[in-house]
């Protein structure tokens, strides 16, 4: 049981990593040089992964998407903070 504990927070881990890279990514796409449209980004695909989460609660709430990310990000950080405390 132990075992299997330890590769839930390991893949947890790993899961929490990518989506907090994800938002720094929707954080920093705004401010960094390029063309403004997103047709012309080379990373015109990043808005849609997450509009599904984002971009309703930040309606809901009514806070610019870019702020909410930013939240979540520091809620992600605090997250691989207490999993990497964990010691089984």
């Amino acid at each position: 049981m132990n075992f299997l504990l330890q590769i839930f927070i390991a893949v947890f881990k790993i899961m929490l990593a990518f989506y907090g890279f994800w938002f720094v990514w929707q954080v920093l796409l705004p401010i960094l040089p390029g063309p403004k449209k997103n047709s012309k980004r080379i990373a015109r695909f990043a808005d849609y992964f997450t509009d599904p989460l984002v971009k309703p609660l930040a309606r809901i709430l009514h806070i610019h998407p870019r702020y909410l990310c930013a939240l979540f990000l520091l809620l992600v950080a605090a997250a691989q903070v207490i999993l990497g405390s964990i010691t089984l």
